[in-house]
């Protein structure tokens, strides 16, 4: 009968190796990517009658009705996104990362929001930055409401190490840079780059979901 050694609980290489394992099994609990996705695709969904039967000059001021939907929808999912990861963490017993992902995306919807309501009362503000060219496009696509979402979801994937949530949300930002590209002057005409988008948010919170749930199931 042979004997093999038994590795001693004091050997560096295997501390070095559960400590391995515990910090991924921790950033693994702490992932909940997939809830802002499915947030940020229901906003996505709810601007399709707002931007189409709202961009008349009869809202509040000399704002739009559609200019006011983005603060208060985004403000509102931030909201939820804060109370998720907040009860998620009081649940598992840990600490989330995700204060600098809000932070950065309430930043980013202050100045966007500002952004856009000062151009919107001022034609003329940046005029250069408004046309046809690719750069106006990538602009103008960019720094909107709906860009500052996949902005800040780029900041999320690098919080949460997940390579997942960066395809979904560079799969996001290629669709609205590719629909802003190809406008279209029916009513409806941004109806299709608005499922997609939204559609993309949808399946990938559907898809992150379902992967750690399996990958919670396989760590049991």
């Amino acid at each position: 009968m042979t004997t093999q050694p038994v590795p001693s609980p004091s050997d560096p290489r295997q501390l070095l190796a559960m400590r391995r394992v515990l910090v991924h099994r921790v950033r693994r609990e702490q992932r909940g990517a997939w809830f802002p996705l499915l947030v940020f695709a229901a906003v996505r969904f709810g601007a399709a009658p707002v931007v189409r039967y709202g961009q008349g000059d009869h809202g509040v001021g000399d704002l739009p009705p559609a200019m006011w939907y983005w603060p208060v929808a985004l403000s509102l999912a931030y909201a939820a996104i804060s109370w998720f990861y907040l009860r998620r963490g009081d649940r598992l017993g840990l600490g989330t990362r995700v204060g600098p992902y809000l932070a950065l995306g309430i930043a980013l919807l202050v100045i966007i929001t500002g952004y856009v309501s000062w151009t919107a009362m001022h034609p003329g503000f940046l005029d250069g930055l408004h046309g046809p060219s690719p750069v106006g496009l990538f602009f103008n696509t960019v720094v909107s409401p709906a860009g500052t979402i996949g902005l800040a979801l780029l900041l999320l994937a690098r919080i949460e190490r997940s390579w997942p949530l960066l395809a979904v949300t560079s799969a996001y930002l290629v669709i609205m840079l590719s629909s802003g590209s190809l406008p279209d002057p029916s009513a409806w005409g941004f109806l299709p780059g608005l499922l997609a988008e939204g559609g993309v948010l949808l399946i990938g919170g559907v898809g992150l979901g379902l992967l750690q749930r399996f990958q919670g199931r396989s760590a049991a």
